[in-house]
């Protein structure tokens, strides 16, 4: 383990701290200054393309860049896209044009309905009739049940009566 408090013994030495120029604030650049820069930047950028391009060439590739002069935007989007835009709009315009004409239709085929009134201006005496045959009906089955009820107790008391002896 080296010696922390010697800095000879294998230590490397920190790079010096550079000093920090405290200019006053110049004025803001002009726009012509800014331009300049601009075109600067530009021509860099393209002389770097140019040494790209030389230095593919020089190793046997070929650059794979597109002339602007074939290009074609229908490429840009793929088929599947396309037809899903159409159906969008498809599905769009039938319900904005499909609905109002189906509920249109709707409306007339309701409108051609009549409904027939009953021919048999007064019901109240059959009405009549019909709760007071069912009121019958009610009464018998209650004396039908109630005779049920008798036989089964008369029969309970007979087998009871039976196994006693």
């Amino acid at each position: 383990m080296p010696n922390l408090q010697n800095p000879q013994a294998g230590a490397a030495k920190a790079p010096p701290i550079p000093s920090m120029d405290v200019s006053p604030l110049s004025a803001a650049p002009t726009a012509a200054q800014i331009r300049q820069q601009v075109r600067d930047i530009a021509k860099q950028a393209k002389a770097a393309a140019q040494d790209a391009r030389h230095a593919a060439q020089d190793a046997g590739h070929t650059a794979t860049t597109v002339p602007p002069a074939s290009f074609d935007p229908s490429d840009m989007i793929p088929p599947q896209a396309v037809d899903m835009t159409y159906a969008f709009f498809l599905c769009v315009a039938v319900c904005v044009v499909g609905f109002p004409l189906a509920r249109g239709f709707a409306r007339l085929m309701d409108r051609k309905v009549h409904f027939k009134g009953v021919s048999a201006p007064d019901l109240t005496p059959q009405l009549h009739q019909l709760q007071e045959s069912v009121d019958a009906m009610a009464i018998e089955l209650e004396r039908i049940s109630e005779g049920q009820r008798f036989t089964t107790k008369l029969l309970a008391e007979r087998s009871a009566a039976a196994s006693q002896q």
